[in-house]
């Protein structure tokens, strides 16, 4: 249901064009008419400006949710790991305990048929053989120390037994709890593929809205007054104008990394975790730039240019000792998409974000998806 008003809302925000349409036979009508034509543009224009400040805010409030679905993801995901690992040591324990109680039970079963063959009265007729005393001391000592030795096989055999029981019924707890943990897992990971498909879908509409604003302002320029241009200038000011997908293709194409399925989603899955409205920033990078400005308090900055916005990342990646040489070498060799993005969560430029699942728990989302938000024709 919510997706079907996204829908709507990029429809609405296609339908300006026809504005445009009107504006641009108006030179050969009559004044009166080119009057109310630029009147609905102005009008138009306004609405525009609007539904860019709408979608802005509301693209925020989805990257906010998304981040804090992701990080549910990761805190679960992890609690699956640890358990994943607890019930392999669990197991291991388990066969070694298996090991050693089959073996004490055939030393067992062992003793018992040797006993057998040699019949009830071995010790009495071994004694009547013998010629000294320190002799049957030792027959004695031998036989006896059999006997022990079996009665401490058995209590051993009898505490291993019961340890098993309780390693069986800890790895079945455990099975139980990973089972649960992977449910909950497929659950929160759902969410957060909404959250992205509503985040692009809204993302469309507010790069469509901003395509319409810039034309009218282009056509109307010599009709506004200083502040309606101002504030046209203000709502085209914001974000990066194209697809996350096109802007990934110009950036792989930057440092000559292959333009590949892997490379896409693992750069689309980046610039979804670090969504700022920055101007041609989708990554959010610090690196000054003659003519940019900061964004905010963190000194994120405000590119004048695609190109610009291009190679302040590139710069940025390039810097020694913060890991990102792994994510560029990744990236190089056309890395697996989670791959590379188990380089960037472990390099310095968000560590710890999203509760440890900065990037790679929106992998799952973008692979999902990646024919229409992630390849290079998006």
């Amino acid at each position: 249901m919510r997706s079907g008003r996204l829908r709507r809302t990029v429809c609405r925000a296609i339908a300006g064009p026809v504005v445009l349409v009107l504006l641009a036979g108006s030179a050969a009508a009559d004044p009166a008419d080119t009057k109310i034509e630029i009147s609905a543009a102005k009008r138009r224009l306004a609405e525009l400006e609007e539904q860019i400040s709408f979608e802005q805010a509301r693209v925020l409030t989805v990257q906010n949710s998304m981040n804090a679905l992701a990080a549910k993801v990761g805190a679960t995901r992890r609690l699956y790991e640890a358990i994943q690992v607890r019930l392999k040591a669990t197991r291991l324990l388990r066969a070694q305990v298996e090991a050693r109680y089959l073996e004490i039970r055939t030393a067992i079963g062992n003793a018992a048929a040797d006993a057998y063959m040699r019949g009830p009265g071995y010790r009495f007729d071994a004694l009547m053989e013998l010629d000294s005393l320190s002799d049957a001391t030792y027959v004695l000592g031998y036989t006896n120390a059999i006997t022990r030795h079996n009665s401490e096989l058995a209590a051993e055999a009898q505490m291993l037994a019961a340890q098993l029981k309780k390693q069986a019924g800890q790895e079945s707890d455990l099975v139980a709890r990973r089972g649960a943990a992977l449910d909950r897992l497929k659950v929160q990971q759902s969410a957060v593929t909404r959250t992205f498909v509503e985040q692009q879908l809204r993302l469309a509409g507010l790069a469509s809205a901003r395509a319409q604003a810039g034309s009218l302002l282009a056509q109307l320029r010599e009709q506004l007054r200083q502040e309606e241009i101002a504030a046209a200038e203000e709502a085209l000011a914001h974000g990066t104008p194209i697809s996350f997908g096109k802007w990934a293709s110009y950036f792989l194409s930057k440092i000559h990394a292959p333009v590949s399925r892997n490379n896409l989603v693992a750069m689309v899955a980046w610039e979804a975790a670090e969504y700022t409205t920055a101007r041609w920033n989708p990554l959010a990078t610090t690196y000054y730039m003659p003519g940019s400005t900061q964004f905010n308090s963190s000194r994120v900055r405000n590119y004048v240019s695609l190109a610009q916005g291009l190679e302040a990342t590139w710069r940025t990646l390039r810097h020694n000792g913060y890991g990102y040489e792994s994510i560029l070498a990744n990236l190089a060799r056309n890395a697996d998409s989670m791959t590379t993005a188990k380089a960037i969560n472990a390099s310095r430029w968000c560590r710890g974000c999203a509760n440890g699942g900065y990037v790679v728990d929106l992998i799952p989302s973008v692979e999902q998806y990646y024919d229409r938000y992630a390849n290079s024709s998006a």
